[in-house]
C-alpha cells in the first residue's frame, strides 16, 4: 500500500529502465518527462508568450446579475492616449456572429425561440462579470485604467439566483424564451412502477450539490495575431481539446478551421475540464488583433476567473427514491433533479447525461428512472469540470443507499455488499446499456474492509478510542463503499443525445461517427524518433506515456523518443483529453503507430537490399535481413529513406489513428444506435476515508483515507498514483470547504481565495493506497481511464462516513448536502439534540 507520506522508499528513481531484456519501461514508474522542465522553471506558459509589438487586453464585466443595458459610453476610455481600441457588441455584431450554444433553440408556445450568446453582452446582461466590452491598450495596466473609463449605464432588474425558484418563471433570463426551463428529459429502463409498487420498502430523500470548479493554477490566457496578407489568425491560447472545441472560435469569426490556427503550449497549468470553456477570450482577442493588425494579449487574472471565467460546474438539486425488500435486494431507483445552468446552456448538457454511463454505480438495479430539468439563472454558465457530472450523481445515489440501509435496519456495509454486481456477471450490461468491462467489486470491498479491520484493534477506530473522544465531543466513523469511474468518451453522443427518440429508432450502427486518437511519427537523422501528439495536455503526462510505450514497441530507449504537439490545422480533428480518456487512446494509438513505424522500416530496408518484404524483419530498432548478417538501424535507414528516389519518403511521417474501444465490439451497438453513452472502460476503487467530526464546532478531520483502485494495466504507476491522489484532495475540497454560492440577487460570494476555499496541506489526510489489476478486454494494452477517479469518488465516500461518525447522536442525514460545511453540520447535530429533548 502507498500513502502519501514520502519515506525513504518513496524517493524516485530518475534512472528507471527494465532490469532485463523481458522486462519494459510500460509499468514502470518512469518519471514524467514534463517535470524537469517545470521543476526548473524552464516551462513555457501562455502567459510567458509576449510577442513583439503586442497591445494588451482587459474587458468591461457587469456588475449587476441582471440588468438591460441603456448605453455605453466610450468616449472618454478613447480619448485615454494609451487607448489603441475599445469594443461593444454593437462592433461584434456588425462583423462577426454569435458563439455556440449547447441548446440553441426551445419549443416553446408560441414555436420555437433561439438563445443566443454573443462573446460580449448584448443589450442586457445576465449574471455578474459577464464581458461588455474591450479596450486594448499598451500594457494591461493601461488597459485597466482604460476599462474604468467606459461608461455603462443599466436598468438593474430582478435577478434569479436560485435553479428550484427559476423553475417558476417569475424572472426570465432570456425574455423572448419565456420559461428557464430550456431542457429535461425522462428515460425509463425495465419495469419501474411494478418494481416501486411490489417493494417492501420505499425510502425516498433530496441531496444538493453546489457549485465548485477547477480553479486552476494558471487561468485562461491568449495571444492572437491577425496576418493580413493570408487573412488568418494564429492563436495560441490554453484552451482544453484545441482540435475538438476549435470551432468554437473559428465560426463566430466567420473564418473556415483552416484558416485559424490555435495551438497550445506544450505546458499547461491545470484545466481539469475548465478551460474548454474559454473561446469567448480568444475570439475576442481575435477581433481585436484584426481591428488593429497587431498581436493582441490577454490574461485572466484571479477575480474574474473565480467571478465570471466561465468556469463553474454542476449545481443539482436531487429527489432520490430506492425500492428496497425486506432482505436487503435494491428492486429499484428513480432519480430526478434539476441542474442549474447559469445564464447560457454551454457544452455542459452533455453532463447531465454521463451519469447514464454508471447508472446505478456498483449495483445490480434492473428497473430505474432517470429525469432532469435544465434550468438556467442568473449566475455565470457552467463548463466541464473533472468527472463531468458523474460526482453529484455518485454522491446522490450512495446517501441513498445509506439511507435505505438504516431505514431498514441492515448495516450500510452489508447492504451494499448484497446487491453488487459480481464477478460472473462481467461484461455486465447496465440498463441504460453501457457496459462495465471487468473487475471483482465484492473482493476490493472485503479487501478495504480489512484494512480498516486493523485500524478497529488499537488504531483510530480502536472502540475505547472512539468512545474517549466522544466524551469531548468528537465522532469517528467510516462507511466503505464501491465506486466506478466511466473512462473513454467518443462517438458522435453529442449529436445522438440532441436528437428525437423516434428519429433514431432508424438508426443503423455504421452512422455513427466514430472519434479516434492520432499519433504520428518521424524517424530523424540520428535514428531517433520525433512523435507528435494530436492533443494537448494540462499537466497529464501525455509525452511521458508515449515515450515509454513507443520505446518498448519499437526496442528503443525512452530517450530516444522526443514529443511534440499538433496545431489544430496540422493536426485532424480528434477528441482529445477528456473523460479519462488519453491513456487507453494514447497508448492504442502508440501501439499501432509503432507497427507502422516498423513496416516502413522494413520497406526501406527491402527496396535497400533488392527482397521482398517477407525477407526482413524488424526488432530493437533496426531491421534484419532474415537468414543473412545484414542489419540496418533506424538511423542508417533514415539515410536510406532520404538518398531515394520516391515522392513520398516512408519514415518521415508515419501516422495511425486509434479507433474508439468499443468500436469493434457489437454489444455496445444499442447504446451507439440510441442517444445513451458509450464509456467502455470501468475503473472502480474501493474507499473508507475515517472521519472525525466535532459536534461542537461541526469541523471535519479525515484522519486517513484508505483506498483500493483499479484501472486495468496500470501503465505507470507513478502517473496513475498521481492521477488518483490529485482527485481524492480535489474531492476533499468539494465535499468539505469549496462552494460558489450567490446571494439572492445573484451577486457571487466566492470571488477571491479568501471566500473559494481550496484544500491545503492542512486538510488533505494522509492516503493510503492499493492496486489491483484487472486489464480491460475491450482496450488495446487493456489500460481503463483514471484521470477522473478521486473527484467522482472522495466526495460521496466522505459524506458517508460523516453519516456513520454522526449516526449515534441520530442525526438525519446529516451529510445531505455538498460541502458538507461546519454550518450545516452543527444545524443537523442541534436538531438531532432537539428532537432528542422533545422525545425526553
Amino acid at each position: 500500500m502507498s500513502s502519501s507520506q514520502p519515506s525513504e522508499t518513496d524517493e524516485v528513481d530518475v534512472d528507471v529502465e527494465p532490469e532485463t531484456e523481458t522486462e519494459s519501461f510500460t509499468g514502470t514508474g518512469l518519471p514524467r518527462v514534463e517535470d524537469r522542465r517545470i521543476l526548473t522553471g524552464k516551462a513555457e506558459y501562455i502567459h510567458d508568450i509576449t510577442p513583439e509589438n503586442c497591445l494588451h487586453m482587459a474587458l468591461v464585466r457587469s456588475m449587476h446579475a441582471h440588468a438591460d443595458i441603456v448605453s455605453i459610453d466610450t468616449s472618454a476610455a478613447e480619448d485615454h492616449p494609451d487607448c489603441e481600441l475599445v469594443l461593444t457588441a454593437a462592433d461584434v455584431k456588425a462583423e462577426y456572429g454569435p458563439m455556440p450554444v449547447g441548446i440553441p433553440e426551445v419549443e416553446t408556445d408560441d414555436g420555437v425561440a433561439t438563445l443566443e450568446e454573443w462573446s460580449l453582452a448584448d443589450e442586457k446582461v445576465r449574471f455578474v462579470g459577464e464581458p461588455v466590452a474591450v479596450v486594448v491598450a499598451s500594457d494591461r495596466y493601461a488597459a485597466e485604467d482604460v476599462a474604468d473609463l467606459v461608461d455603462v449605464e443599466y436598468d438593474p432588474r430582478d435577478a434569479v439566483a436560485d435553479g428550484m425558484e427559476a423553475r417558476e418563471d417569475e424572472v426570465l433570463v432570456h425574455d423572448n424564451v419565456g420559461t428557464n426551463v430550456v431542457d429535461g428529459e425522462r428515460l425509463e429502463f425495465g419495469d419501474l412502477d411494478d418494481a416501486f409498487e411490489e417493494a417492501d420498502h420505499v425510502v425516498s430523500g433530496e441531496y444538493s450539490w453546489s457549485r465548485i470548479s477547477g480553479v486552476p493554477l494558471e487561468t485562461a490566457g491568449v495571444v492572437a495575431q491577425y496576418d493580413d496578407e493570408t487573412d488568418s489568425f494564429d492563436i495560441d491560447c490554453n484552451i482544453q481539446l484545441h482540435t475538438l472545441v476549435d470551432e468554437m472560435i473559428h465560426e463566430p469569426l466567420g473564418y473556415d478551421a483552416d484558416d485559424v490556427r490555435v495551438n497550445v503550449p506544450a505546458d499547461v497549468g491545470g484545466s481539469y475540464g475548465t478551460k474548454i470553456g474559454i473561446h469567448r477570450y480568444c475570439c475576442l482577442a481575435a477581433m481585436a488583433s484584426k481591428e488593429l493588425e497587431r498581436p493582441v494579449k490577454f490574461n485572466e487574472d484571479r477575480l474574474e476567473n473565480l467571478q465570471g471565467g466561465d468556469m463553474h460546474s454542476s449545481d443539482r438539486e436531487y429527489e432520490m427514491r430506492l425500492a428496497v425488500d425486506d432482505d436487503g435486494t435494491m428492486r429499484g431507483l428513480d432519480i430526478w433533479f434539476v441542474d442549474d445552468f447559469g445564464a447560457f446552456p454551454r457544452y455542459p448538457v452533455n453532463q447531465v447525461l454521463k451519469p447514464l454511463s454508471v447508472l446505478t454505480n456498483s449495483y445490480e438495479i434492473d428497473h430505474v428512472g432517470y429525469e432532469y430539468d435544465l434550468v438556467l439563472t442568473n449566475k455565470t454558465s457552467q463548463t466541464a469540470y473533472r468527472g463531468f457530472g458523474v460526482d453529484p450523481h455518485i454522491y446522490a445515489l450512495e446517501m441513498i443507499v445509506d439511507e435505505a440501509a438504516r431505514e431498514i435496519g441492515i448495516d450500510p456495509t452489508e447492504f451494499r455488499r448484497r446487491n453488487l454486481i459480481t464477478p460472473d456477471q462481467l461484461p455486465y450490461t447496465l440498463p441504460s446499456k453501457n457496459i462495465y468491462d471487468s473487475g471483482d467489486y465484492p473482493a476490493t470491498l472485503d479487501r478495504i474492509e480489512e484494512i480498516i479491520a486493523d485500524e478497529r484493534d488499537g488504531g483510530l477506530l480502536d472502540p475505547e478510542v472512539v468512545a474517549e473522544r466522544r466524551e469531548e465531543g468528537k465522532y469517528r466513523g467510516v462507511q466503505p463503499s464501491v465506486i466506478i469511474e466511466p473512462g473513454v468518451s467518443g462517438s458522435d453522443w453529442t449529436d445522438r443525445q440532441r436528437t428525437e427518440t423516434d428519429e433514431l429508432e432508424e438508426r443503423s450502427r455504421d452512422e455513427v461517427d466514430e472519434l479516434p486518437e492520432h499519433l504520428r511519427a518521424t524517424v530523424r537523422e540520428d535514428g531517433t524518433v520525433q512523435a507528435y501528439l494530436a492533443t494537448d495536455s494540462s499537466g497529464q503526462g501525455h509525452q511521458t506515456l508515449v515515450s515509454q510505450l513507443l520505446a518498448d514497441e519499437l526496442g528503443v530507449l525512452p530517450s530516444d523518443i522526443e514529443v511534440d504537439y499538433l496545431d489544430s490545422v496540422d493536426a485532424p480533428t480528434e477528441y482529445g483529453s477528456a473523460a479519462s480518456r488519453m491513456a487507453v487512446m494514447l497508448s492504442g494509438a502508440t501501439v499501432g503507430l509503432a507497427e507502422r513505424v516498423g513496416e516502413a522500416a522494413e520497406r526501406v530496408a527491402a527496396d535497400r537490399w533488392g527482397v521482398s518484404t517477407d525477407d526482413v524483419a524488424y526488432q530493437d530498432g533496426a531491421v534484419d535481413r532474415i537468414g543473412g548478417d545484414e542489419s540496418l538501424s533506424l538511423a542508417e535507414l533514415a539515410a536510406v529513406d532520404a538518398e531515394r528516389d520516391v515522392e513520398d519518403r516512408e519514415l518521415t511521417s508515419v501516422s495511425y489513428n486509434y479507433d474508439h474501444p468499443a468500436t469493434e465490439h457489437e454489444e455496445f451497438d444499442e447504446a451507439f444506435t440510441q442517444k445513451f453513452p458509450v464509456y467502455p472502460t470501468a475503473a472502480f476503487g474501493a474507499n473508507a476515508p475515517i472521519v472525525e467530526v466535532d459536534s461542537r464546532t461541526g469541523e471535519v478531520d479525515i484522519l486517513k483515507f484508505y483506498t483500493v483502485r483499479d484501472c486495468g494495466t496500470m501503465l505507470n504507476p507513478m502517473i496513475v498514483e498521481g492521477q488518483a491522489h490529485g482527485g481524492i484532495a480535489q474531492g476533499v475540497g468539494a465535499a468539505l470547504l469549496e462552494e460558489f454560492g450567490y446571494e439572492d440577487d445573484g451577486q457571487p460570494q466566492a470571488i477571491t481565495l479568501f471566500d473559494y476555499l481550496l484544500p491545503s496541506i492542512e486538510n488533505v489526510p494522509e492516503i493510503e493506497m492499493e492496486h489491483t489489476e484487472t486489464p480491460s478486454p475491450y482496450t488495446e494494452t487493456g489500460a481503463k481511464g483514471v484521470g477522473e477517479g478521486g473527484m467522482i469518488d472522495a466526495p460521496a465516500s466522505i459524506a458517508t462516513s460523516i453519516n456513520a461518525a454522526l449516526e449515534p447522536i441520530g442525526a438525519d442525514e446529516p451529510a445531505d448536502r455538498i460541502p458538507v460545511a461546519p454550518d450545516h453540520l452543527l444545524g443537523k447535530v442541534q436538531e438531532a439534540e432537539d428532537e432528542s429533548e422533545d422525545e425526553e
